[in-house]
């Protein structure tokens, strides 16, 4: 795959994402107003934890294991890669319905870990009941979207997201009054089940055929399942950090919690849009690669990506440091939602901001080992990652409350990443990161130049008595504004990653104009 197809299918990816965000916050919005932030709505996302646990597990195993194994064999061998996808997705389905009778026998138990009341419990254990299903939804569903993105098909994966967010908001409007939380659930289930149907079709027009093939005697799935030991481990990690952060901040002020929650959140809507859609398009391509022993290839490719994704993410990660009081004021101060509340949110995504362009350069780092089989070191860079977070929090809590828990977290973030690249330029002396000091001079001294500017521009304007009434319209404005100055200014420093960018979309617009003229002229 070219660098053309990897940006197309960014771009591509980076659409679905934007438009299942903006849906995603109707969904929210449409949930607040039907359902408010009471017991039914506290009750759904308690049903829906085990099975939002199992998912992420299902997730890591297929995108870090079962897909580098995907690529390679379907390099060998097409014919065979379809009897391997066949083969891990029947085992999918007989894990899951295991997994899932299990659940069921111990649903209320599992509701007796949430509920405060025996009609909490009541409707925990049903949610619970009806939410079950979407687990071997999502994880069917997951596993045709890793194939098709490994094929480089972007476009199908990039909708499901979107699908399901209607499903749920059209059942919401409909049924909110006769079902109540009930129908978010029931919604959800439904939309993932469609995930699951709607790529059928694709992956057979792509090549790949299901087959009742069921065995333990494939050596990819014996790879496969080796592989997953660590994957595990992983996870499990990452959910004892989650659980971590949540621990130290139950015994802080209240709202410490929810603070660091919402700046988490609005941390990774970038990493999402941004990071996760190059990654994601980039990723089967450094698997072919290493397949077929391409290292000259695989290494521009490794650098290509690490120079997007820093010139992408660094002025949005900046930009959001600059105007972080601003963002979280227009975004969530209402209601309930004072002050006080607007201060330790702002505070905390100030700080936290710097894993826009921290987390996605870990991912695709942790990702390279991952297409190379090579567990051990995203294992200690986790375990890493653990060690520092809870020794700073131990340290720093005691003294700065719920911003030593963010410090912690940013601390973290760049020691782990450190570590992990350190490990990748050892693993091979073949391994090059091409990013020469020059670029990050001129990505650095760009996105801060547009942040500053824009933001000593908007308390420029903001001193203006007049302009105060148009305060929200004037700080979109400026975000937007140092956008633009970035990448000006990135342009007109000659970054090619820009350069590239830029003559795609002109190419396309003249294409399109050209085809406009054509068809004025045969009129």
């Amino acid at each position: 795959m070219n660098a053309k197809t990897i940006y197309s299918g960014a771009f591509i990816l980076f659409a679905g994402n934007l438009l299942s965000s903006v849906l995603g916050l109707g969904r929210e919005v449409l949930s607040a107003a039907y359902y408010g932030a009471n017991v039914d709505m506290d009750a759904y996302l308690f049903a829906n934890t085990i099975p939002s646990i199992v998912l992420s597990f299902f997730g890591g195993i297929l995108m870090g294991g079962f897909i580098p194994l995907f690529i390679k064999k379907r390099v060998e061998n097409e014919e065979e890669a379809s009897n391997l996808f066949s083969n891990a997705m029947n085992w999918v389905v007989v894990i899951v319905l295991l997994l899932t009778a299990g659940l069921y026998a111990l649903s209320d138990q599992v509701a007796s870990l949430f509920a405060i009341d025996a009609a909490s419990h009541q409707t925990i254990e049903r949610l619970f009941w009806i939410l079950l299903p979407s687990i071997l939804f999502f994880g069917l569903s997951y596993a045709q979207s890793a194939v098709l993105n490994s094929m480089n098909h972007f476009t199908m994966p990039a909708l499901l997201t979107v699908m399901n967010n209607l499903v749920v908001i059209g059942f919401m409007v409909a049924f909110h009054r006769s079902l109540g939380i009930y129908s978010v659930a029931i919604g959800f289930v439904i939309g993932t089940a469609l995930q699951v149907v709607v790529q059928w079709p694709v992956m057979r027009r792509m090549g790949v055929r299901y087959r009742l093939h069921l065995t333990w005697r494939d050596e990819h799935l014996k790879r496969l399942v080796a592989m997953s030991l660590p994957i595990i481990g992983l996870v499990t990690i990452d959910q004892a950090i989650v659980f971590a952060t949540r621990y130290f901040a139950a015994y802080l002020d209240p709202g410490s919690a929810s603070s660091i929650n919402y700046a988490n959140r609005f941390v990774m809507l970038p990493v999402t849009l941004f990071g996760t859609a190059l990654i994601s398009a980039t990723y089967p391509t450094v698997v072919t690669l290493i397949a077929e022993r391409r290292k000259r290839d695989y290494n521009e490719i490794v650098t290509t990506t690490v120079k997007s994704l820093s010139l992408l993410l660094a002025p949005i990660m900046l930009t959001c440091m600059a105007f972080a009081p601003q963002l979280i004021q227009l975004l969530l101060e209402r209601g309930a939602f004072d002050q006080k509340a607007t201060e330790m949110t702002s505070i905390a995504f100030l700080v936290l901001s710097i894993g826009i362009l921290v987390i996605p350069v870990r991912e695709f780092f942790m990702k390279l080992f991952f297409g190379q089989e090579k567990m051990k070191v995203p294992i200690f860079t986790s375990l890493i990652y653990m060690a520092v977070f809870i020794g700073s929090c131990f340290a720093l809590i005691p003294r700065l409350k719920h911003m030593g828990i963010v410090l912690s977290t940013a601390v973290a973030m760049v020691a782990s990443l450190s570590f992990l690249i350190l490990q990748y330029i050892r693993m091979d002396k073949g391994n090059r990161i091409g990013l020469p000091i020059g670029y990050v001079v001129k990505i650095g001294s760009s996105a801060i130049l547009s942040a500053v500017a824009a933001r000593l521009g908007y308390q420029a304007i903001m001193t203006v008595p007049a302009a105060q009434h148009a305060g929200p319209v004037f700080l979109l404005l400026s975000l937007c504004g140092s956008l633009l100055l970035y990448f000006l200014l990135v342009k007109w420093l000659g970054i090619q990653e820009i350069g590239f960018v830029y003559d795609k979309l002109s190419a396309k617009f003249n294409v399109r104009k050209r085809r406009s003229q054509a068809a004025v002229s045969k009129g």
